[in-house]
């Protein structure tokens, strides 16, 4: 069944980016919220999902939480099922499957990303689809995805020490942002340079981004988080400070927050 209009697949291949609105109907958007929801509401553990947090101005926040996905039924159904796939296999023209799963919760004060690409992050395939689900209404105020329209087609783009686009080359760049609605979709690749600022409102900006790899290049989920497991706990003992970021680059422009420099944070006013 093809999901995507001739229109869809133009501004893909022209843009390096499309965006589906209400992808989702109310019912199901509610239904994901509430399983978001739920996985904020989870204890730390250090070897099943895992939480990343922040420092804001109104104390420790949740910044991201991932490989939720065998713990949490419902959503692994939706993300591994049904019309998310089949629109990331139509994109891919060939069955897609999960690569990484993730949720950036850029609640009030909270942190925003850098100007970077996907794509050095993300080992061990060639090439990567993420779709991103709003669950919350993203705008230019609260932290939405700003996109270089085109720019996917140039491969590696200036990367600095950071694994980031270089400040300088950044800046000189066409940034469009692309505000979403809860139950909007957005769909980027590897290669695509996108950024979000901070969150300067008083609402959370919460987004799932599920990351898929065509079938073909084999299922490397178990792996990649054994392998960022790994390269954490190195970073933790090489003194180099990396344990502070949540990706293997330093994308991350928040303050984040090592598990040790805190019991259990208060997280009442995250899932509220």
């Amino acid at each position: 069944m093809t999901i995507l209009s001739s229109k869809h697949h133009k501004d893909w291949k022209h843009n390096g980016y499309l965006k589906l609105s209400a992808f989702f109907k109310a019912d199901e958007v509610r239904a994901i919220q509430t399983c978001v929801s739920e996985i904020s509401s989870w204890q730390p553990t250090e070897d099943k999902w895992m939480h990343h947090y922040e420092s804001t101005e109104d104390g420790i926040r949740l910044s991201r939480s991932e490989n939720f996905a065998p713990y949490h039924t419902h959503l692994k159904d939706i993300i591994t099922k049904g019309k998310v796939i089949d629109v990331v296999s139509e994109l891919m023209s060939e069955p897609a499957i999960l690569y990484k799963e993730k949720i950036n919760y850029k609640y009030p004060g909270g942190g925003g990303y850098a100007a970077h690409q996907d794509a050095p992050a993300y080992e061990f395939i060639d090439y990567h689809i993420t779709c991103l689900i709003s669950v919350d209404v993203a705008t230019s105020e609260n932290g939405c995805l700003y996109f270089s329209p085109g720019r996917h087609q140039e491969g590696f783009i200036a990367l600095d020490e950071q694994g980031c686009i270089s400040p300088n080359v950044a800046k000189k760049m066409n940034w469009v942002a692309v505000p979403t609605e809860p139950g909007d979709i957005l769909l980027f690749g590897s290669y695509i340079p996108h950024k979000s600022p901070l969150n300067l409102s008083n609402e959370p900006r919460r987004i799932i981004y599920l990351t898929y790899n065509a079938k073909s290049q084999g299922d490397w989920r178990e792996k990649y988080y054994a392998d960022k497991r790994k390269a954490f706990a190195q970073y933790a003992k090489d003194g180099s400070n990396r344990d502070t970021q949540i990706s293997k680059i330093a994308h991350f422009q928040g303050k984040a927050i090592k598990h040790a420099e805190f019991d259990r944070p208060n997280l009442s006013s995250e899932t509220e």
